[in-house]
């Protein structure tokens, strides 16, 4: 990688150019992206609805979703299938494979839904919808008013939903909590006998009319007009003067029954602070940005609230943005304060203030040219990215420093300043592109992790990658350039003596004088130099001698004025010398290294066995670390779950949620809260069961996590008010809670194994609730048909069904428009609040006959159905021809035909993989899920359950368990990566070997640090531990590199070792100290942004990188000189047989020296024979054999000890 180092060189304007161009760019990139709280995340689940109205959950089962189930099953694209079925609503939970285009899974399913309409009861119609990060609202807001609620909706309808619509980057405004109107027809049963009018033949006159039906079209001599026949109904008058048949005349519906416009029943409660309030919730478009579109909207809401008038007032219950910014900003000032330690841990080694900056520079450099890349990539600036290049900032600094200690150590040995630069990058650049290699493969492995994880920490990756890859660039090509530029060779003192200073004056003015009569003579050459040289007369060099011992007055040829001639060898050979800096005196730095290193190539097995109880103490750690999916998020936000008993109604929900409420208000850190009964904040509506649903905002500057203790503690004490459940707002996704699954074709088997698997985890320590669906049981009002008692009052199931949904919640006819707006049209028989009242239910049963039987059947048939008679009932003309009835209406209570009681049954029933299941819910009290899963685990196995019953453990489970185990095996995978790197590096096998073994006691530093701070081990720990396998291979990479480099050219063995950890003891230190110092804040956590993602990472990392920096100090040199001291032991005993059989040869030369005949070559005595080492010949002499050695043999170095004698 040197090439591109002399090209920078050669080309150092277009270098600071494209310098330039980088920062201005990566300014721009950095404005552009957008900004979110996580990216962008496909959540592979479908949801498939459907409403049943007044059906039970067994009817929703047997009717709805067992049919649904059926087809969907059958989808390749299904992977698992979970269903719901409560009362009047069926919900079904598709997962499929992560990376599968939503549009193409909702298409499947709703291809596969279609075919399966026609067995679906009336009404009845699924909906299919999908869900990821970016349909969670930007943010949702609570509305007060002094105004009435309907004048309230009102004026959000028509002046606030536009306005926010108009908003750049909004998708959809969702507006809930509002009550909706509609058209209620109340039929007075009294005026209705009395009239003799036909319930059915209602229905059907307000079916069949208002609506205008198309007849075709009629050609004129102006043109082609359309034949629509029919008027439309637009008011609540024209609904009461429709026509229906009478007793004797026509009559209209208003003599029968009441038509208004009401309010329909409220299905939720919307509370802000205590007071009544509706919900808007902001959708934005996928590619729009979070922080602009929310900004936008804050901005726009003091405008509405004046223009909406009656004191409106618009509350924050949810918004993204805030957190967003905070976090971006938390970060930013860690990342600052973690390039002012970077630069000051560089400042404080280097003691240059030059050196320092030029080092520096490549930090905000390679975090720009990420942010280019990010860019240009389609990215966002989230929690992620901007984690890794928070993180980044100490690693990006390692390379510039490797080469700028280089540099210097180069330049104090003097000689030329380009040739200097070039060489001593040529010195490292193997290296530290290796070490970088190495640190970026190990996030290769993340492209093929699936699932949640491998989408998530992507993005982390790319950005982590570019800004290291960029680093590397940096320091191979501006570095050296800003080197060039700006550091100041050290030039050489020497001391004269007096004699010596004497001289030098005496001849000072023959110099002067031999200088001037020279320089003439110079002049005249140079011009014709200059030609030769002109494209290069800027290169820096010089062919200056010094001046021999003893010659002090003469003049060198460099103190000419003649232009230097620039000496290209080291340019094109790119010739290093190795042995540089080996006779250079021991600094003070490296005194504090040299007894330790020496004492370990002295006593290696010591060493090794204070490794191995190193690595023990390791292992004995592990058990003792907790683990978490994720951490808290630091949101200022939680939400509280308070599930009521099975059976309340909302107003008593409603009071029940009252002392939950006055909670809130009395603590002191809660800002704000919104409370939703029966429904969400942000629009959804709940399952059968009615829950209240709060979100609470904390004050400013803290965490909502640390209030929830309390709360719950004070919900904990409360009676009568369901179950209380404070839960983290936190916007990671994932389960919450621990999911044992039981699955049986058997219900009561089932049922039995679930009671028996609550009682044993609620012994479960660790844990703050336990709960299952079995528990609650919900009453139900069933109504059994006597068929054979229906059939003689002419009537079915469907028909009494249709009057019981009358009298219960009114038969919805279909809409009207009235002033523009739609209304639903109810049809209501009598209202039966009792079972009592239910009972006593009139019904028309089977017309009483008071005429010859032939004109009764016609009634009956009117009374059965009415169908045929509905279009003649709406023709007054043919009414008033009609004959008179022959039969008059007759009514019987609803108990006369079926049997109406109440029975207790389950709210839900759930199905997995389509057959029935319970589930059991734990949610863990602390932030150890590993130990209280394992607890749940060990507590499942000693239950008892039948064989036709199955047990799975998933929920927060079963996330942790395949994401690390997806990581363990992406750390694998990068294990072996840096292996390959390494073998290709260092031409071996067995070298490799070495930084390998240093992986498992970086673990050390990491668990000892996570166990210290009480940090749990969690997925951004995981990655954490994936980068530090790149990390730590670093270091010791440039160590043996430099050993390889003094072994290759002679040097004894031990001696390589010392000298080059001594010369890379300084780099070594300074590389780790700065990545450390510059996650030292956010392993602290100083401003509390990010934590949850920058905080578990740089512990683990700093505590990584201070065992591993230990180990490549000290056991990477003992591993070295073990190994390679065996080689050498090999080497020796293989020269001594070829001596040993030279021996015999010898013999044999000097007996065939006496025979006549024998060769010259015989006669002198020489044999020459070769050995064979490491893959190179070396020619042995026989007269004067001596030891094999790694190269040419040379002068040993002083290594610092005494020479033994």
């Amino acid at each position: 990688m040197s090439f591109l180092t002399r090209l920078s060189l050669k080309n150092r304007a277009l270098i600071a150019l494209i310098s330039v161009v980088a920062i201005i760019f990566g300014i721009i990139g950095a404005g552009a992206l957008k900004q979110e709280l996580f990216p962008s995340l496909e959540n592979p689940q479908a949801t498939v609805t459907a409403s049943y109205e007044g059906a039970t959950p067994e009817a929703v089962e047997q009717e709805v979703t067992d049919p649904l189930e059926g087809v969907l099953t059958a989808l390749p694209e299904v992977e698992e299938m979970t269903s719901t079925s409560s009362a009047g609503s069926s919900s079904i939970t598709v997962s499929t494979k992560y990376g599968e285009d939503s549009d193409d899974v909702v298409k499947a399913l709703q291809r596969a839904v279609s075919q399966v309409q026609a067995r679906l009861p009336d009404g009845v119609e699924p909906t299919v919808n999908t869900a990821g990060t970016d349909d969670i609202p930007v943010l949702a807001l609570s509305v007060t008013s002094d105004a009435d609620e309907d004048k309230l909706a009102a004026n959000l309808d028509d002046i606030a939903e536009p306005e926010l619509k108009k908003i750049d980057g909004v998708s959809q405004v969702l507006i809930s909590g509002a009550k909706t109107k509609q058209v209620e027809v109340t039929i007075r049963r009294d005026d209705l006998e009395d009239e003799g009018a036909n319930l059915d033949e209602i229905a059907g006159i307000l079916q069949s009319n208002g609506i205008p039906t198309s007849a075709g079209e009629l050609k004129s001599d102006e043109g082609t007009a359309p034949v629509e026949v029919g008027t439309r109904i637009r008011s609540v008058d024209a609904i009461q003067d429709l026509v229906i048949s009478g007793k004797d005349d026509p009559i209209k519906l208003s003599d029968v029954a009441d038509v208004t416009i009401a309010n329909q029943p409220v299905e939720s409660i919307s509370r802000t602070n205590g007071q009544p309030s509706l919900s808007v919730s902001i959708m934005k478009e996928s590619d729009a940005n979070t922080v602009d579109v929310s900004d936008a909207v804050a901005e726009k809401l003091p405008d509405l609230e004046k223009s909406m008038g009656d004191n409106t007032e618009f509350v924050s219950a949810f918004d993204q943005a805030p957190f967003i910014e905070q976090s971006i900003h938390d970060l930013l000032v860690e990342g600052g304060l973690g390039l002012f330690f970077a630069v000051l841990v560089i400042l404080v080694f280097l003691l240059s203030v030059r050196a320092t900056i030029i080092t520096a520079i490549s930090i905000p450099l390679s975090l720009l040219i990420a942010m280019v890349g990010l860019w240009m990539g389609g990215e966002t600036l989230n929690m992620l990215t901007l984690g890794a290049l928070t993180i980044s900032i100490g690693r990006v600094v390692d390379d510039s420093i490797v080469v700028i200690e280089a540099i210097r150590r180069r330049h104090a040995s003097g000689g030329e300043k380009f040739a200097n630069i070039l060489a001593a990058v040529s010195e490292v650049s193997g290296a530290i592109t290796a070490s970088t290699l190495s640190t970026v493969a190990v996030f290769l492995p993340l492209a093929f992790v699936s699932g949640q994880t491998g989408e998530m920490f992507r993005p982390f990756a790319l950005t982590a990658t570019i800004a290291l890859l960029s680093s590397l660039f940096v320091a191979l090509t501006i570095v050296p350039v800003l080197a060039y530029w700006f550091l100041r060779q050290r030039e050489a003192k020497v001391k004269l003596t007096r004699e010596e200073k004497a001289e030098i004056r005496r001849n000072r003015k023959g110099m002067l004088s031999e200088w001037r009569s020279e320089s003439k003579a110079a002049k005249k050459a140079s011009k014709k130099q200059n030609i030769l040289t002109a494209g290069r007369h800027d290169e820096p060099g010089t062919e200056s001698t010094t001046a021999g011992a003893g010659s002090v007055g003469t003049r060198s040829d460099a103190t000419t004025s003649t232009p230097p001639r620039y000496d290209s060898s080291a340019e094109e050979t790119g010739e290093v010398d190795e042995l540089a800096g080996m006779h250079s005196p021991v600094t003070r730095l490296q005194k504090t290294y040299m007894p330790l290193i020496s004492f370990s190539t002295k006593h290696p097995v010591v060493m090794i066995l204070v490794a191995v109880l190193v690595l023990g103490g390791t292992g004995a750690m592990i058990p003792q670390l907790k683990t978490e999916l994720f951490g808290d998020t630091g949101q200022d936000s939680l939400q509280i779950s308070q599930t009521f008993d099975p059976g309340t109604d909302l107003d008593e929900a409603s009071k029940q949620a009252e002392p939950v409420e006055k909670i809130l208000k009395d603590n002191s850190d809660v800002e704000s809260y919104q409370l939703s009964v029966g429904g969400t904040t942000f629009g959804f509506t709940n399952d059968s069961s009615i829950t209240g649903t709060y979100i609470v905002t904390s004050k400013s500057g803290i965490s909502a996590q640390s209030i929830s203790d309390e709360l719950q503690k004070d919900f904990d004490g409360l009676k009568d008010v369901g179950q209380v459940e404070v839960q983290s707002q936190s916007s990671m996704p994932g389960a919450q809670t621990i999911d044992v699954t039981l699955s049986g074709s058997d219900t009561k088997e089932l049922d039995d194994a679930t009671k028996a698997v609550t009682d044993k985890l609620e012994g479960v320590s660790g844990t703050q609730s336990v709960t299952s669906d079995i528990e609650a049981v919900q009453p139900v009002i069933e109504v059994k048909v006597d068929h054979k008692k229906a059939a003689e009052e002419n009537l079915t199931e469907a028909t009494i069904g249709q009057y019981v949904q009358r009298a219960m919640h009114g038969q919805n006819i279909g809409e009207v428009v009235i002033d523009n707006v739609s209304h639903s049209v109810l049809l209501f028989d009598r209202n039966a609040d009792t079972v009592d009242e239910l009972r006593d239910l009139k019904i028309p049963g089977k017309p009483k006959e008071i005429a010859p039987a032939g004109a009764a059947a016609g009634g009956a048939g009117g009374a059965g159905g009415a169908g045929g008679d509905a279009g003649a009932a709406g023709d007054p003309g043919a009414m008033a021809g009609a004959p008179a009835p022959t039969s008059e209406p007759r009514f019987i209570d609803l108990s006369d035909v079926a049997e109406v009681k109440e029975v207790k049954t389950a709210p839900t029933i759930r199905h997995t993989d389509s057959q029935r299941s319970t589930t059991v819910s734990v949610t863990p009290a602390g932030d150890d899920l590993g130990t209280v899963s394992a607890d749940v685990q060990s507590a499942l196995d000693e239950v008892d359950v039948p064989d036709s019953v199955s047990v799975d453990t998933g929920g927060a489970t079963q996330e942790q368990n395949d994401a690390f185990s997806q990581l363990g095996l992406a750390m694998l995978a990068a294990i072996l990566i840096v292996f390959v790197i390494m073998v290709a590096t260092f031409k071996s096998l067995l070298q490799p070997l070495i930084l390998l073994v240093s992986i498992p006691f970086a673990a050390t530093g990491s668990i000892g640090l996570s166990l210290l701070t009480d940090t749990p081990l969690g997925l951004t720990s995981m990655i954490g531990l994936l980068m530090l396998i790149g990390i730590v291979v670093t270091n010791a990479i440039v160590l043996i590199d430099l050993i390889n480099h003094f072994r290759a050219r002679g040097v004894d063995l031990r001696a390589a070792i010392v000298h080059g950890a001594r010369l890379r003891y300084r780099p070594i230190l300074m590389t780790a100290a700065a990545t450390i110092f510059a996650l030292v804040p956010m392993a602290l956590g100083l401003t509390g942004g990010g934590v949850f993602i920058s905080k578990p990472l740089a512990i683990v990392v700093i505590g990584g990188l201070v065992s591993s920096t230990l180990l490549t100090l000290i056991l990477v040199p003992v591993l070295y000189l073990l190994l390679e001291g065996a080689k050498e032991r090999r080497a020796e005993k293989k020269y001594v047989k070829n001596m040993a059989r030279g021996q015999v040869l010898d013999v044999a030369e000097a007996r065939a020296e006496q025979r006549p005949d024998a060769p010259d070559r015989a006669r002198s005595g020489k044999r020459s024979g070769t050995t064979a080492e490491a893959g190179s010949v070396a020619t042995v002499e026989r007269e004067e054999p001596s030891p094999p050695a790694s190269g040419t043999a040379v002068e040993r170095p002083d290594t610092g000890e005494e020479p033994k004698h």
